[in-house]
């Protein structure tokens, strides 16, 4: 079928992945189950050459939870889902997977249910570094529309109504993260947790050059600064903290922003 669509089309198993020419755009179809080695070596592939090769990586698969898929869904820009209805099923195990609160995923489905409706051009898809649920509208991201972001049963504002400069601000901060974590074998898991912190937390108080939060010591007055890298790392990490500065920015985020439980690796952070 592809190639009578495209050229240069080539076959492929899963040994050949890591020999795969840059910019190539690489499709991993009809996955019903994948072998634990299958599943590290595409797991190498999204982390780590999608990025280094400038590829396009897309799976295509008739279930998520089932195969081993399921245990690399954060290594994926997008989830992308059809509105057939069968796929409801699908759909909570997705959400299972990012910890989603039973309100907000019954909120979810139902939305699912009315918008979708098997229309044909009409797709749903979970943003796994914004940690948003989406709907396109016309084909794959035209005309979309945010659903709900994870911990938040609010309304999305529409999109015509948001300020232009928070946008560009978000992007920049975004892009400087992008830059520090760039060569971390945990960068889309940190990307995931930045992007979460960003959208929730007053833009002002973070600094662009080195991204930390600005605290005022109510006692003295003194300015204290505490990273946000180090802070997200010390989320990734499973070794206990101690640090005081790193457990005061840790209760600051948790009264302003709901991070995904399956985000956190550290047992003291939880």
């Amino acid at each position: 079928m592809y190639k009578k669509n495209f050229e240069n089309v080539e076959s492929i198993d899963f040994d050949s992945l890591e020999n795969t020419k840059r910019k190539s755009c690489i499709v991993v179809e009809d996955i019903i189950h994948m072998t634990k080695k299958n599943e590290a070596t595409l797991r190498q592939a999204i982390n780590f050459q999608m990025h280094h090769k400038l590829q396009k990586i897309i799976c295509v698969t008739h279930s998520i939870y089932k195969t081993n898929l399921f245990s690399i869904l954060m290594f994926f820009h997008y989830i992308i889902i059809t509105s057939a209805a069968a796929n409801v099923p699908a759909l909570r195990n997705l959400f299972k997977y990012f910890k989603v609160e039973l309100n907000q995923e019954n909120d979810w489905i139902e939305k699912f249910k009315k918008l979708g409706n098997g229309q044909e051009g009409v797709y749903f898809y979970f943003h796994c570094s914004e940690m948003t649920f989406n709907i396109s509208y016309k084909m794959l991201f035209k005309k979309i529309k945010c659903l709900g972001i994870l911990g938040d049963l609010v309304e999305p504002a529409p999109t015509a109504t948001t300020s232009p400069i928070n946008d560009s601000r978000i992007l920049n901060l975004q892009k400087i993260f992008g830059q520090i974590v760039s060569n971390s074998p945990l960068k889309n898991e940190a990307t995931s947790i930045f992007s979460i912190i960003i959208n929730c937390l007053d833009k002002t108080i973070v600094r662009d050059q080195d991204l930390t939060v600005i605290f005022f010591d109510k006692k003295n007055g003194s300015k204290k600064l505490i990273s946000i890298v180090d802070y997200i790392f010390s989320l990734l990490s499973e070794k206990s903290v101690k640090s005081l500065p790193i457990l005061t920015l840790h209760k600051f985020v948790k009264k302003n922003c709901h991070i995904p439980t399956t985000l956190i690796r550290n047992k003291s952070l939880t």
